[in-house]
């Protein structure tokens, strides 16, 4: 029986993929693959990781260019690799899930299996089916093997900076207090070197100087937005100018990565300091983005139905979907409540720090796994209630 499991699993997975990569159009590269695969050609011809001979790179953390480069940085391969991965995960997602049920497992298999985003950014060069990939594995060691799991825990941060502060909720979690130290240690070794490293060559000591722009450019500029109280978007656009352009007057047009992101901290936390609430509001608006987006536009490239038929049933089903995941997380709670403390904990944390102005689909993709386990639970907890012979 698990063998057929497995084989609808790996036949819709890779149908759902690959039909995708067949049908797409061969854009690999948006929004920001560039940034990943310059590195990874710098390392390629000898240069190390920079941006360009001489000039270190402290904006990417080197997981995911070591990973272009282990291909030659040459794309199309990549791009399969990565929907083989999804593949793999789904089955890997079917595995840990039987301990909840065949049913449990099957559904949160399928779920995985044809979640669009998923899919989509498989399609591209970022780091989104890679991180998903090893947060899943960390996911799947916690609470064992302090060791290995907090050093995969410090290959995440260096693979995407946004799981900087994840090892805490991991940490939490954990019940012995020698083994949570352990893995704390573990966790912050890889980390802290990379940020020792870009002390030493860039003069700034953080993991990756991409969370001081961000920090400006789309929370301090989002805060300013939303206190702006017209078109989002519009008036996002105009402050993230506004913001470069105060930067740019205290700062030479020669200042390093490292030199512009202490400025652009400085001048962030100012902005967001003066405007406590907008920021509450722009982070609220921001996870509502991250729970809902059905990345809808992704799927109607490669599809010949009407697009506003296409976006209707994308995100009834992100609905449905989050519906039945937070029940899910309720029913966990009575019958395995650390892995309810495992997903719930998990989903919160990533959703929650990618919440800003820059908030989309993309940034679900990651915790998509744990998402896809909970609504599992929660359709399984459905049909019971709806069927007497199941109870």
């Amino acid at each position: 029986m698990r063998r057929f499991d497995l084989a609808i699993i790996v036949a819709v997975a890779a149908v759902a993929n690959f039909l995708y990569l067949f049908c797409s159009n061969g854009d690999y590269f948006y929004p920001d693959s560039i940034t990943y695969l310059g590195p990874a050609k710098m390392l390629l011809s000898g240069h190390g990781f920079a941006i360009e001979p001489g000039l270190p790179d402290l904006l990417r953390t080197p997981v995911y260019p070591l990973f272009l480069a282990a291909f030659g940085a040459h794309v199309l391969p990549v791009i399969v690799f990565q929907h083989l991965l999804n593949v793999a995960l789904a089955v890997a997602i079917y595995v840990f899930a039987l301990r909840q049920g065949r049913f449990v497992a099957l559904a949160a298999a399928i779920v995985f299996a044809v979640d669009p985003p998923s899919i989509h950014y498989a399609n591209k060069a970022l780091t989104e089916t890679l991180f998903t990939v090893l947060l899943f594995v960390v996911f799947a060691l916690a609470g064992r093997a302090p060791v290995m799991s907090g050093l995969l825990t410090g290959v995440l941060v260096l693979t995407r900076p946004v799981a900087i502060a994840y090892f805490v909720v991991l940490a939490v979690l954990r019940g012995r207090r020698r083994a949570t130290a352990i893995f704390v240690v573990a966790a912050l070794v890889l980390p802290l070197a990379w940020a020792v490293r870009n002390r030493v060559v860039g003069g700034d000591f953080t993991v990756s100087t991409i969370g001081a722009a961000n920090l400006l450019m789309y929370r301090a500029a989002g805060a300013m937005a939303i206190a702006d109280e017209g078109d989002f978007e519009k008036d996002l656009i105009i402050e993230q100018r506004d913001l470069e352009q105060e930067v740019n007057d205290l700062m030479p047009d020669d200042a390093t990565q490292g030199v512009r992101a202490k400025q652009y901290r400085a001048l962030a936390w100012r902005v967001i300091l003066q405007h406590p609430g907008a920021f509450a509001l722009l982070t609220l608006r921001g996870l509502l983005v991250n729970v809902f987006d059905s990345d809808w536009d992704a799927v109607m490239i490669v599809s010949r139905l009407e697009s506003r038929t296409i976006q209707i049933a994308l995100d009834v089903f992100v609905a449905i979907v989050s519906a039945l995941a937070v029940l899910g997380v309720v029913v966990l709670w009575r019958r395995d409540r650390a892995l309810a403390m495992l997903i719930a904990g998990t989903v919160a944390y990533f959703l929650l720090i990618s919440a800003g102005g820059e908030s989309e689909a993309r940034f679900r993709v990651p915790v998509v796994p744990q998402i896809a386990i909970a609504a599992a639970v929660g359709l399984d907890a459905v049909r019971r209630a709806a069927s007497p012979a199941l109870r």
